[in-house]
């Protein structure tokens, strides 16, 4: 990075000082010292900038203007403020555009847009915590905050001006001793070395807990939930025996959001039945709430309003708009000592006394609207958190709409996309320009887009994958692509349908996914709403393709053999195909090789059914994958003069003869 000028802004006894220069020596003046440290490693740089206060002082701003040459990118990697935020690659002139008028109040409540000018400009876009640009020869140029925690960093990209402006939201902070304004890595090489750099230069502790599927109430029933509605879909698994690892009710058991010891007469028997009822089944409960909230029916509203937060009129912060609640909802303060004791009352009687495992925590970016205590935006999401963090303990949190990098290390799993909508996106809320709206195309964007995190920060949650036919408008094919992103990138699968409705082709799709196969070594190129990504499962190759546009894309296929495993039939490459308009194809690769998995039926990857194959004379063995819920059928792509004798030391097999090759169908029952 060239720099250029950086810029300070801050009070001393009310008085405001700035301070701009283009000398990135060490700045001494008679209120403060500025320290620019530069430290090479290997591959990589890291940026640090310390300012050390004489008196005490007030923050307001601070940012390094950068000269960066646009010229050879493909595009600009921008992560958005929270779980819920647009976060993709944008192209050289595309803008992001500030809500229009219209519904603004309620749209800019979930985003930045309440204290962060958006310019509207070609050529002009901002990312959160970290960026990357991409480059010829599957290169990125990144660059990382390593110093959230103190306040958000903010990344400007004008590709136009060939400028880039790192800002520092610290607004709000109150310091009188050492503070770190800046703190960047910077690496250029591949997605895989930069990004692992990147984590490791955070020191984060292991994840304590493992990717999983699950089911949660919330997009079938939304707030109408019951007791009976929560067992019958707890049997719908027992019948089917599909082996689930996590249960979560969702919104709809509680009389009012904040009011989270009173539970509704909807569940007149209390949770902990329901929740004993789950672990009997071997199954996790989980239970959604939104600790940092309030509704207007809420007691908090009623008897405890010096709990909430105001805004610079006096009134409640407002933090969003639910018409299932009563309309507007409100942010109440952590800091406030009644309001730690009462949460801690909340987590202990959930987790301990209902004896519940999970708790998915929501609307968690009110807590960090507004600077306070002396404290910036950033300082508080991550004190929060903290605080959230010691309250559960050893139970596992989800968070949801929550800045990521406060989530890191806070969290076991974390939502990372949109809520999913029931159409491919909210249309009247995407022409107001609402970033953080409802929508399966930015649930899609974002599940590719911020693959990178999982494992690392936290297990990614991509939100749900639906499946059924009635109570959306989605067809199979965007039905296909959610749960295909899903699969590919997630780590806490869950779908919200019943499946005791399920016909049996969409139960077939539904045990498909059992049991979870990591995807390695993922290559992603975008170009124009296109996926293309290649990746590996065990030793199996798999080429897919996501059309996110609304018209038909064209794709050439290498020169290969394909195994397609929705037409569930072979295919030839050296052509172009078709995808239509949110279309998707998971291709494995079958290759010319004489000897090959040509694909199978039991698992939604192909040919993952099998880990091994050993090959003996005429004797084919194989060694099957576990976890397998459904029964098995796969094709075994072998030479026309090759005689198979015996498939795992048995007859029955069918072989069918092509003009190049042979296949062998073999079946194996499961259940």
């Amino acid at each position: 990075m060239q720099f250029q000028q950086f810029f300070l802004k801050y009070s001393v006894s009310g008085q405001q000082q700035e301070v701009v220069s283009s000398d990135f020596s060490v700045l001494d003046t008679a209120q403060l010292k500025l320290e620019f440290l530069l430290e090479e490693l290997q591959g990589s740089r890291r940026y640090t900038v310390l300012l050390t206060p004489k008196v005490p002082m007030h923050l307001d701003d601070f940012y390094i203007t950068v000269k960066m040459d646009y010229a050879d990118t493909r595009g600009v990697y921008c992560n958005g403020f929270q779980s819920w935020t647009e976060s993709r690659i944008f192209a050289g002139q595309e803008k992001l555009k500030r809500q229009m008028p219209l519904l603004r109040k309620i749209g800019e409540a979930y985003g930045d847009g309440l204290f962060y000018a958006y310019k509207n400009q070609p050529g002009l876009v901002h990312s959160w915590n970290y960026t990357y640009l991409r480059l010829p020869k599957k290169r990125i140029h990144f660059l990382g905050s390593l110093s959230e925690q103190n306040g958000y960093t903010i990344f400007e990209h004008n590709a136009t001006a060939n400028h880039l402006k790192i800002q520092k939201d610290v607004q709000g902070a109150q310091v009188s001793e050492c503070y770190t304004l800046l703190d960047i890595y910077e690496a250029i090489g591949t997605e895989t070395i930069c990004f692992d750099g990147y984590m490791e230069a955070q020191q984060l502790k292991p994840i304590a807990a493992a990717p999983a599927i699950g089911w949660t109430s919330w997009y079938y029933y939304y707030t109408n939930i019951s007791e009976k509605v929560i067992e019958d879909n707890i049997q719908s698994f027992v019948k089917e025996q599909v082996p689930i690892e996590i249960f979560q009710i969702d919104d709809g058991w509680q009389k009012a959001v904040g009011d989270w010891l009173n539970i509704n007469e909807k569940f007149p028997n209390g949770l902990r039945p329901i929740v004993d009822k789950i672990h009997s089944h071997g199954i996790k409960a989980g239970l959604w709430l939104a600790p940092l909230a309030c509704e207007r029916n809420s007691f908090i509203v009623r008897e405890k309003p010096d709990w909430i937060l105001k805004d610079e009129k006096g009134d409640f912060l407002k933090i969003g708009f639910n018409p299932l609640w009563s309309y507007w909802f409100y942010a109440i303060d952590v800091y406030h000592e009644e309001v730690r004791a009462y949460l801690k009352k909340v987590f202990h009687t959930i987790l301990h006394e209902w004896d519940f495992d999970l708790v998915k925590l929501d609307f968690l970016y009110g807590s960090a609207i507004l600077p306070r205590n002396g404290k910036s935006r950033g300082q508080i999401m991550h004190e929060s958190m903290q605080f959230l963090r010691e309250c559960v303990g050893d139970k596992m949190i989800l968070g949801c709409g929550v800045p990521l990098s406060a989530a890191a290390g806070t969290t076991e799993y974390c939502r990372i996309g949109p809520d999913i909508h029931l159409s491919w996106d909210f249309t009247t809320l995407r022409w107001i320009r609402a970033r953080e709206r409802p929508s399966v195309l930015n649930a899609i964007h974002n599940a590719i887009g911020r693959r990178q995190l999982s494992g690392k920060w936290f297990w990614n949650d991509p939100d749900v994958f639906i499946l059924r036919k009635n109570k959306n408008i989605l067809n199979f094919q965007e039905k296909y692509s959610l749960l295909l992103a899903n699969l590919l990138f997630g780590h806490l699968l869950f779908t919200s349908d019943n499946i005791g409705e399920y016909d049996a082709q969409t139960l077939w799709w539904y045990k498909s996914i059992f049991p979870l196969m990591p995807v390695k070594d993922a290559q992603v190129s975008y170009h124009d709403g296109f996926y293309t990504i290649h990746f590996r499962i065990k030793e199996r190759i798999f080429l897919c393709l996501i059309n996110t546009g609304d018209s038909v894309k064209r794709y050439k296929l290498p020169d290969n053999l394909y195994y397609d495993n929705v037409e569930e039939k072979l295919i030839k490459g050296n052509k172009q195909i078709e995808l239509q308009g949110h279309a998707s194809k998971c291709l494995l690769l079958v290759g010319h090789t004489p000897f090959a998995i040509a694909g199978s039926k039991g698992h939604f990857f192909a040919g993952t059914e099998i880990d091994s194959i050993f090959l003996s004379g005429n004797k084919i063995e194989l060694e099957w994958a576990e976890g397998l819920i459904q029964d098995v059928k796969v094709y075994i792509k072998v030479p026309l003069d090759y005689p198979v004798e015996t498939v795992n030391n048995s007859e029955d097999f069918k072989r069918i003869d092509h003009k190049d090759y042979a296949i062998i169908e073999v079946e194996k029952k499961f259940r």
